[in-house]
């Protein structure tokens, strides 16, 4: 052990002079791709909208990745760029079912990119919503609630978008939830637990309003869009790689996209958008109303 110590001390002391500097470099330092986030519905009361950006590199410093100054139409409609990657459709557009739907972006620097997209059937006839209190202080959440869903799915296969919205403040992407219709396809749904409500100071203070804790007066609206077979996939892929909405990933997945053009990532989806809406009596009330029987 006395001879080994020594020896093996000096080989430590000699690591520094045979290491060298390894430059890592992520996916987005050698391709710099064009990310399209476009969802359009059939309601004109929805913002019709189509997001640009850059994909960001962990050793790059940027600190706007938003495209500015593109051309963008879809169909015949120009859609307006409204600052930091935002290209909002002209007043009242929405889509129709029946209509096939082009989407032709094209950068300053003359690249074009492109996409089709048409509407799939609504799969799902919402026609109430209601909240139950499902305690707090439990697993760092201060409160939560459930929402459950009332209607009938059609008989065919269908995907979905839930969403949610306090006093019209919508919960981020990370908070909706996407589904198939396996549980339920073709039947009458009574009070389905679709989806939560959640409120913590932490949330409220990065997201806004719609963390907030609910309180008698409060309206909760839920929105469900129907997916074609291609989005469904392509949101599958984004959640289970990790990857955040807007697309801002340093080592884009290898998620499926609609959009032609070289390095591109991102969708461009056309959906029927169905919502239904509650007020909240009491927000600590732990049941269904709507499951009581009639007085």
């Amino acid at each position: 052990m006395r001879r080994i110590l020594p020896l093996l001390l000096g080989y430590l002391l000699l690591l520094p002079a045979c290491t060298e500097e390894i430059d890592i470099h992520s996916r987005a330092d050698y391709h710099d791709y064009l990310v399209v986030e476009s969802v359009l519905t059939d309601n004109p009361d929805e913002l019709q909208q189509v997001l640009l950006s850059r994909t960001i590199s962990y050793f790059r410093e940027e600190d706007d990745p938003s495209v500015y100054e593109a051309r963008v139409t879809v169909n015949d409609a120009v859609f307006d760029h409204y600052g930091r990657g935002r290209y909002l459709a002209p007043e009242g557009f929405c889509c129709e079912a029946g209509v096939d739907y082009h989407l032709r972006i094209e950068l300053p620097e003359g690249q074009v990119y492109e996409a089709e997209a048409s509407m799939p059937e609504p799969g799902f006839r919402l026609d109430a919503v209601d909240y139950a209190f499902a305690g707090n202080k439990a697993k760092g959440i201060d409160s939560l609630w459930t929402l459950a869903v009332w209607g009938r799915d059609e008989q065919f296969a269908s995907y979905y978008q839930v969403s949610v919205a306090i006093n019209g403040w919508e919960y981020p992407y990370f908070m909706t939830e996407v589904i198939d219709d396996k549980m339920f396809n073709g039947k009458e749904v009574k009070g389905f637990p679709i989806t939560t409500l959640i409120q913590t100071t932490e949330l409220r203070r990065q997201h806004g309003p719609c963390f907030k804790y609910l309180e008698t007066g409060d309206e909760i609206t839920l929105n469900v869009l129907t997916l074609d077979k291609g989005f469904y996939d392509f949101q599958s892929a984004v959640r289970s790689s990790g990857i955040s909405i807007p697309i801002f990933s340093p080592q884009p997945a290898n998620a499926p996209t609609n959009i032609r053009g070289e390095n591109a990532l991102g969708w461009f989806a056309v959906c029927p958008s169905r919502s239904a809406s509650v007020v909240v009596d009491d927000p600590l009330r732990p049941y269904y109303r709507k499951l009581l029987p009639p007085w």
